[in-house]
């Protein structure tokens, strides 16, 4: 029996430090980097009351995880290679980009006071930031970065950008104009709209821009190269958001009515009408045009659009008081770059008709929760199925050399305790 005991001894022993080794691990911080996609399809909302962003996957349309921002987030755009999503916090003047490898936030940039809306053309390796109470238009770079802005006559609370980023459109509280911004640097000639814009969507060629004019309850539809109003069609009760889908129908978001008016871009009529949650805000369609998403700022939920049948088939409980969405283009692209970074892929184009700019909603202001994320450093993400590189190991080697130690010690101590277990001889 001494035998067995001994054996006994020994299998605890090696098992107390290959647990160990693993425990030691973990303590060194070390990630756990699951199998997954490169954020394709994955949706993004910016929770105004709760300082937040909640991550839904494209396909079963379910939040994966909720990721803390700034206070009051209020525009959300995804970089053309779908790496980063930039939330504008107009709290507290910041734009938090949002690390799809991690769903953490990676860099966090002031750029003014209270920044209402982000765009990230679709061709380009910057984003625009439309910054209330400076007045201007803010350039930043792949990682957030302030590098250029530009004065408009105006508070800015919507803007929207061709697919190079060299010609921005730029709606101004309480204006009747819309302002064209050329290279983010020039501000041109005025377009006459009637009545103030609170959102605007751009046509992937920029030669149609559309505007939503709440006062009149109407969608105005302008020619880019003459700078007049083609057409104006009504739409619902307080319209406040919009977006393009890939086969070029308008789909507007009215806040009062609750629902959804479909235009036609064709006959530049309302086609049809979609019921959903209370005091629907931003809206955005997926790259694939299966789904559609609605923030019903009221309800803190998104209402899910089946495409097909123009009709609500799912609400997802999200944050406090949802106002912006953004959806990740299609790209298939390896993740293999340092955490943070997010240079432009090859040949990065997300489908013809697909909406390049993003809406901002300049009614409700509140403040929220704040602070950094506390999410694990790998979560598993949605789309083609690629593996997540994650990190450079090397970055973790002072900390691993300490973990193994630590799992070492514990080691010793299983080991100690497994001799004090009493054999029969």
């Amino acid at each position: 029996m001494a035998r067995n005991g001994r054996f006994v001894r020994a299998q605890i022993t090696r098992a107390g430090m290959v647990l160990a080794a693993v425990a030691g691990l973990a303590a060194a911080g070390l990630p756990v980097l699951p199998a997954g996609a490169n954020g394709v399809g994955t949706v993004y909302v910016a929770n105004e009351g709760s300082g937040s962003v909640s991550v839904i996957e494209h396909v079963g349309n379910t939040v994966l995880v909720t990721v803390p921002v700034g206070p009051a987030p209020r525009g959300v755009a995804v970089t053309p290679d779908g790496r980063i999503a930039f939330v504008a916090n107009s709290g507290n003047g910041t734009v938090s980009a949002i690390d799809r490898d991690y769903y953490q936030v990676s860099n966090t940039t002031r750029v003014g006071k209270a920044p209402e809306a982000v765009v990230a053309p679709a061709d380009a390796t910057f984003s625009m930031v439309a910054e209330g109470p400076g007045s201007e238009i803010v350039t930043i770079d792949a990682v957030g970065s302030r590098v250029k802005a530009v004065q408009v006559p105006g508070k800015p609370i919507a803007l929207v950008a061709n697919r190079s980023g060299n010609r921005a459109y730029v709606a101004l509280e309480g204006n009747v104009n819309v302002f064209p911004v050329d290279d983010g640097d020039r501000v041109g000639a005025p377009i006459p709209m009637g009545n103030p814009v609170v959102a605007m969507a751009l046509t992937s060629d920029g030669g149609t821009l559309y505007a939503l004019i709440p006062e009149t309850n109407s969608l105005a539809i302008v020619e880019t190269g003459s700078g007049k109003i083609a057409a104006s069609v009504p739409v619902g009760l307080t319209p406040l958001g919009l977006t393009i889908a890939p086969d070029g129908r308008v789909f507007v978001s009215n806040s009062i009515s609750n629902d959804v008016t479909v235009v036609d871009p064709a006959s530049r009529k309302a086609v049809a009408t979609i019921a959903v949650g209370k005091r629907p805000v931003g809206i955005a369609i997926g790259p694939d045009g299966a789904y559609g998403y609605v923030a019903n700022n009221q309800d803190n939920t998104v209402s899910v659009i089946d495409m097909a049948r123009l009709e609500q088939s799912k609400i997802v409980n999200v944050g406090s008081r949802p106002i912006a969405i953004a959806v990740a283009p299609v790209q298939m692209v390896p993740a293999t770059r340092p955490a943070g970074s997010a240079p432009q892929a090859q040949g990065s184009k997300p489908p013809a008709g697909a909406v390049v700019g993003g809406v901002s909603e300049a009614v409700s202001r509140g403040t929220g929760a704040s602070g950094p994320s506390v999410l694990p450093k790998s979560m598993p993400n949605t789309g083609d199925g690629s593996v997540s590189a994650g990190p450079d190991p090397v970055t973790y080697l002072p900390y691993a050399g300490a973990g193994i130690g630590f799992g070492l010690i514990l080691a010793f101590v299983r080991r100690r305790a497994a001799r004090a277990i009493p054999t029969r001889d």
